[in-house]
C-alpha cells in the first residue's frame, strides 16, 4: 500500500510539473510599434499613452490575451483621438499585416514560435483637429437669472473641440445656476459633429428645478470629535439661499482641522418641506497621535536631524499639541559646543472665542550656532490667527524671550530681554500651500520689540514678501515661480539690535550658492555682520517629468545692508544660479539644489548643496 501511495504522489507531482510547463510554454509577449503622422502635440500624447499602457498592462499571456491587449490599446488610442477633437483620425492595428479585429490576427500570433516577441504595428494619422462651431444654452431659464457670461466658459467658437474643455464648460454652466440657488439644477450636453465643416455644434440643455435654501447639516462617522464643535464651523445659517461655494468652504474648514482622513459631503437629492436642502457630512477619523523624523543638509551648515510627536485632538475639539526636537550644525565643528539644538512645544486651539479664529501658544529652548552668531535662548509666545476670508488671513501675538548672544568674531556675550508684538497680514491666492503652481501670495510681517535688558532699546522689524506662480503649459507641469522680498528695521540704534534680529541673506531659502547669512556685510575675517535692511529676488523654472520626478533651474539675487535702507553703492546684490531635482510625494516635493555664486567674494565657496522637504519658496 505504501508503494502505491508513493507512486500516486510521484504521478501527481509529475502531472503538476507538466501543467506548469504547459502554462509557461503558452506564455507569449508582445511589443507595440507606434507610428503617428499629423498633429505633433497629439503624437507626443499618444506616445505617452502607449508607454503608460505597456507599463500598466504589458502584452503577455496566451495568444488570445495578446490579441485582446492589442484591441484594448487600439480602442484607447481611438478614444484619446476623439476626446481631443480628431474626429477624422485614421488608426489601424495589425499583427503581420492582419487587422486585430479579424480572426486571422489570432492565427498570425499562433504562427509565431512561442519564444518570439510578437509586434503590434499601430499606425495613426491624426488628420485635422475639429473646431467648435457654436455654443448654445437651452431650457427653461428663469427670467430672474442673470444671463450667463459665455466668455467665462473657457470655450468659444473657433476653439479646438476638446472633450475636457466641453465638460469643463458644462460644469461652469451648472455652477452658474447653482450659485443662484438652483441646487438641484441639471445640465445635459449635446455635441453634433459636422464632418463636412469639421466643426462641433454644442448645446447645453438646462433644467433649473426649484430655488433651494441651505438646510440642516448633520455629522456622522466621527467618534472622537465633538459634533457640537463641528456645528460651530458651519459657514452658513439654515435658511440662507443655497450657494455651492459655502459647501466648499465647509469642506475646507473641516479638512483644515487635520483630524479627519476623509470628509464626504452629500447634499440631499430633494428639498424638505421648508424648501431647504439637508446636507449630510460623513467623516473618517484620523489617528490622533503620530510622530516623524526629518533630515536636511546644506554644504556650509552641515546636517540637521529633527523629530516630532503630535496629538491632534487633545480634548475633543481638534486642539493640537506638537513637540519638536532638532539637532543641527552636525559635522561642522570639533566639539559638542559647536552643535545647535532646539526643543519646542506648540499648542493650538481652533475657533477660540470666535469661529475661524485660532489661539496658539509656544515655548522653546534653543542654541543656535550660525555663521554670524551664537545664541542661547528661551522663547515664549501666544497669539491669535484669524481667517478673514479664503484669501485674507491675519496673525497677531505677544512674544517674550531671554537670550545670550555673541558674534562669531568676538568672545563677549550680551544679554537681551525682549518683548515683541508680531503681526502678519497674508493675502493668499495660490492654489496650494505645499506645491503651488498658479496664483500668488503677498505677506507683510511687522514686529516691534522693546529690549528691557542692559541695552534698553526699541526697534521694529518690517518685511514684505511677494510670491507669484505662473502655469505655462499643461496644468501643474511647467511652472515659473517668482519671489521678491524687502525688509527694513527702523531704529535710531542699529548696533543695539540683537544679532539674531538683524537681516541676513544667503542660503537654501534665500540666495543659493552663498553660505547662509553671508550675502551681506562682513568683517575683515569674512564673518557675516547682518544688516538693518535686505532686498532679495528669485526666478525659478520648475518642470515635472512623469508622475514623481521634476527639475528646476533658478537665479537668486539679494543682500543685506547695514543701514535701514539698502545702499547699492556699498556693494551690489549677490547673485547665485543653479539647477535642482525634485521628487514629488503625497506630502510635498523633496528637493535637491546645487547653487553657484556668480559674483563671489573672497572666502565664498564655489558651490552650495541644499537638500530639504518642500519647494524653495
Amino acid at each position: 500500500m505504501r508503494w502505491r501511495a508513493g507512486l500516486c504522489r510521484i504521478a501527481c507531482l509529475a502531472l503538476a510539473a507538466w501543467a506548469v510547463f504547459c502554462v509557461d510554454a503558452e506564455a507569449r509577449t508582445g511589443k507595440i510599434a507606434l507610428a503617428v503622422t499629423g498633429d505633433e502635440p497629439m503624437r507626443d500624447d499618444l506616445k505617452q499613452l502607449v508607454e503608460d499602457f505597456e507599463k500598466a498592462q504589458p502584452l503577455s499571456g496566451d495568444s488570445l490575451a495578446l490579441l485582446q491587449g492589442a484591441q484594448a490599446v487600439l480602442a484607447r488610442v481611438n478614444t484619446a483621438l476623439r476626446s481631443r477633437g480628431f474626429y477624422d483620425a485614421r488608426s489601424t492595428a495589425t499583427i503581420d499585416n492582419h487587422p486585430v479585429d479579424e480572426a486571422a490576427a489570432l492565427d498570425a500570433i499562433e504562427a509565431h514560435p512561442e519564444a518570439d516577441q510578437v509586434t503590434l504595428s499601430l499606425t495613426v494619422d491624426t488628420g485635422p483637429r475639429f473646431k467648435v462651431g457654436s455654443i448654445a444654452i437651452r431650457g427653461a431659464v428663469p427670467a430672474s437669472l442673470p444671463a450667463i457670461d459665455m466668455s467665462k466658459l473657457g470655450l468659444a467658437a473657433g476653439d479646438p473641440a476638446d472633450a475636457a474643455a466641453i465638460l469643463a464648460a458644462q460644469d461652469l454652466v451648472l455652477t452658474a445656476f447653482r450659485k443662484q440657488g438652483y441646487a438641484l439644477a441639471s445640465v445635459k450636453r449635446e455635441v453634433v459633429i459636422d464632418h463636412a465643416t469639421r466643426e462641433a455644434e454644442i448645446a447645453f440643455t438646462v433644467t433649473p428645478g426649484p430655488i433651494a435654501r441651505m438646510g440642516p447639516v448633520s455629522f456622522s462617522g466621527t467618534e472622537k470629535v465633538n459634533t457640537a464643535f463641528l456645528q460651530r464651523r458651519v459657514p452658513f445659517k439654515q435658511g440662507e439661499l443655497y450657494d455651492p461655494g459655502k459647501v466648499d468652504t465647509l469642506r475646507g474648514r473641516l479638512t483644515s482641522l487635520g483630524v479627519f482622513n476623509g470628509v464626504r459631503i452629500q447634499p440631499a437629492t430633494t428639498l424638505d418641506a421648508n424648501g431647504e436642502l439637508p446636507i449630510d457630512v460623513n467623516l473618517t477619523d484620523r489617528l490622533p497621535r503620530s510622530f516623524g523624523f526629518g533630515l536636511s543638509y546644506e554644504t556650509q551648515l552641515g546636517f540637521a536631524v529633527s523629530g516630532f510627536w503630535v496629538h491632534r485632538n487633545l480634548f475633543g475639539e481638534a486642539e493640537s499639541l506638537k513637540l519638536t526636537a532638532e539637532i543641527n550644525h552636525i559635522g561642522q565643528g570639533l566639539a559638542i559646543a559647536d552643535t545647535g539644538f532646539a526643543f519646542r512645544a506648540d499648542f493650538r486651539k481652533p475657533d477660540w472665542w470666535l469661529p475661524g479664529q485660532d489661539a496658539r501658544a509656544m515655548a522653546e529652548v534653543l542654541r543656535e550656532v550660525l555663521p554670524a552668531y551664537y545664541r542661547n535662548a528661551i522663547d515664549f509666545g501666544v497669539g491669535l490667527d484669524r481667517i478673514i476670508s479664503p484669501v485674507w488671513q491675519v496673525r497677531v501675538g505677544l512674544a517674550a524671550e531671554v537670550s545670550q548672544e555673541r558674534r562669531i568674531s568676538t568672545s563677549i556675550w550680551q544679554d537681551y530681554r525682549l518683548i515683541g508684538v508680531p503681526a502678519t497680514v497674508l493675502m493668499n491666492k495660490a492654489n496650494s500651500d505645499v506645491d503651488p503652481t498658479k496664483g500668488y501670495r503677498l505677506q507683510l510681517d511687522v514686529t516691534p520689540y522693546v529690549d528691557f535688558g542692559p541695552n534698553n532699546d526699541f526697534f521694529t522689524i518690517i518685511r514684505l514678501t511677494g510670491r507669484s506662480y505662473l502655469d505655462l503649459g499643461e496644468p501643474g507641469r511647467s511652472v515659473l515661480a517668482l519671489r521678491a522680498s524687502f525688509g527694513t528695521e527702523p531704529t535710531s540704534n542699529v548696533p543695539g539690535i540683537p544679532p539674531d534680529k538683524l537681516f541676513y541673506s544667503g542660503g537654501g531659502g534665500s540666495v543659493r550658492g552663498f553660505v547662509y547669512q553671508s550675502a551681506g556685510p562682513r568683517d575683515a575675517f569674512n564673518n557675516p555682520l547682518g544688516g538693518a535692511s535686505v532686498v532679495e529676488g528669485s526666478v525659478e523654472f520648475r518642470q515635472r517629468f512623469g508622475k514623481s520626478l521634476g527639475a528646476v533651474a533658478f537665479v537668486d539675487a539679494g543682500s543685506a545692508y547695514p543701514d535701514v535702507l539698502p545702499d547699492f553703492s556699498l556693494f551690489a546684490p549677490r547673485i547665485g544660479a543653479g539647477v535642482g531635482a525634485r521628487y514629488y510625494t503625497d506630502f510635498g516635493p523633496i528637493r535637491l539644489d546645487v547653487g553657484f555664486p556668480l559674483n563671489a567674494r573672497e572666502g565664498d565657496p564655489p558651490f552650495g548643496i541644499y537638500v530639504s522637504l518642500g519647494q524653495a519658496f
